[in-house]
């Protein structure tokens, strides 16, 4: 080291310095990049149709969080984190009875859980049956 203090082997301590500061920023940017993907919130977007395609309602949640959409929002949140987003695992309610009256109707998921993409579609004999089905997922 000469006595100028600020060079090593004849090369200025600061370019070393830039090198290590890049190589330092970068890995913390990469490292983040996973981090933010694993924290994607769980979203699906809901909705319920008539026979013949008309729309009867439909609702975006957010999972945890966003909600305000649907009035039982966190109990269909963690019916569906209790089935891994699988709605055809959904316990339902099957306490409640229906009747058979044909008005027919159509449930539509679409969505994103635990980092990959969710769908599911099926046609119930009424809404009753739906309900039945889906307990709280479908009550909007």
């Amino acid at each position: 080291m000469n006595t100028l203090g600020n060079r090593v082997l004849g090369v200025p301590m600061r370019v070393p310095l830039l090198i290590v500061s890049a190589g330092l920023c970068a890995g913390l940017v990469l490292a983040a990049i996973p981090a933010y993907g694993a924290a994607r919130p769980n979203a699906v977007f809901l909705s319920i149709t008539a026979h013949g395609g008309t729309a009867l309602k439909a609702v975006f949640m957010q999972c945890p969080g966003l909600t305000k959409g649907h009035p039982y929002g966190e109990a269909a949140c963690a019916a569906i984190d209790a089935v891994d987003g699988d709605f055809d695992r959904l316990p339902g309610n099957p306490r409640r009875r229906c009747d058979d009256e044909h008005d027919p109707v159509t449930a539509t998921m679409d969505g994103v859980w635990r980092n990959r993409a969710i769908g599911w579609q099926k046609t119930f004999t009424n809404a009753c049956g739906l309900y039945a089905t889906t307990g709280p997922v479908y009550r909007f």
